[in-house]
């Protein structure tokens, strides 16, 4: 044999070697590092992530992102399951200024919702604020749900009810069994 093709020849033996290897089973088990608990993407092939950032782009140029501590990305079912979630809707559009901060989320990539089992706290540009329970975003209609009890607070009104709808692109807040508080030192369009 050549003596300069030596190296090729020892470079195919170790992919054939890790080749025939990768299919036989192990008893190892990948651990991330550190001391939390993962997250899971509920069986099936999986890819874990570390901090993620996962972008829905639309063809008008806004797009909703999710960043994320930790991700797992499960390709058979297209879903992400995701811990220390921050979920940024309508960026890129004059409806953008909304932020949810949740422990966990699922997005269902093909089903266009992110699931937040935990709850979540939700921020508005403008002094908006809520804090829900359980909720879904369905990114595909533009509304977020929570069939739980749910408070949202803003400049002079605090509003405690259950079943929560909000349009974030039309602005439209509906909730029922609602109780208010009106704080008029800080009522919208007072002066004083």
């Amino acid at each position: 044999m050549n003596l300069r093709l030596l190296p090729w020849a020892a470079m195919a033996l170790l992919v054939l070697v890790l080749a025939v290897r990768s299919p036989l089973p192990t008893n190892v088990v990948a651990v991330p590092a550190g001391g939390q608990e993962s997250e899971t993407a509920g069986g099936g092939p999986e890819i874990r992530l570390g901090p993620v950032d996962v972008r829905e782009l639309h063809d008008d140029g806004s797009w909703n992102r999710l960043d994320a501590d930790g991700a797992v990305y499960a390709y058979a079912s297209r879903m992400v399951s995701a811990g220390g979630v921050t979920v940024f809707l309508g960026e890129g559009t004059p409806f953008a200024g909304t932020t949810v901060r949740a422990p966990r989320a699922v997005w269902d990539l093909d089903g266009k919702t992110i699931g937040l089992p935990d709850g979540c706290r939700v921020e508005r540009k403008g002094g908006w604020t809520g804090e829900l329970s359980p909720t879904t975003l369905d990114l595909a209609v533009s509304i977020l749900r929570v069939p739980g009890p749910a408070r949202i607070e803003g400049p002079g009104v605090s509003v405690q009810g259950v079943n929560l709808a909000w349009e974030w692109v039309e602005g439209k807040i509906t909730m029922q069994s609602t109780m208010s508080r009106l704080s008029p030192a800080k009522g919208p369009g007072r002066k004083g």
